[in-house]
């Protein structure tokens, strides 16, 4: 499914960025010896997807470290599904799981725009 067999380190190193650590736990809480104290956790995975199995396994082992974790898996769906242009609107799956993202990731953040009195007008 990928077009090239570097695709997977470029991909990596795009989400890393220039000076990033790719052993750090907070980039790949798999790699780590000891998860304990991680933040929440929240999992997103498809069915349909070659990296599914990656992707369930960091949730495993963060409750065996105690550390909440929430998600869904969306068993008909594929790699990225809730991140393509359009897709929210045409598959209920995708609108769905925004929302389950945005509710997981609402309370952990302080003074966020639209929070407080007056709450702002966008976001």
């Amino acid at each position: 499914m990928l077009p090239d067999h570097r695709a997977p380190a470029l991909i990596w190193q795009q989400y890393l960025g220039p000076d990033g650590d790719g052993a750090h736990p907070l980039a790949s809480p798999v790699r780590a010896a000891d998860l304990t104290g991680l933040p929440p956790t929240h999992l997103v995975t498809a069915g349909c997807d070659p990296l599914r199995d990656e992707g369930l396994a960091p949730g495993r082992r963060l409750r065996a470290a105690g550390v909440p974790v929430t998600g869904r898996h969306r068993p008909g769906m594929f790699h990225g599904f809730h991140g393509y242009p359009g897709f929210p609107t045409l598959l209920p799956e995708a609108h769905e799981t925004l929302n389950d993202v945005a509710e997981a990731i609402a309370p952990t953040v302080k003074d966020r725009k639209n929070s407080g009195e007056g709450r702002g007008g966008a976001g």
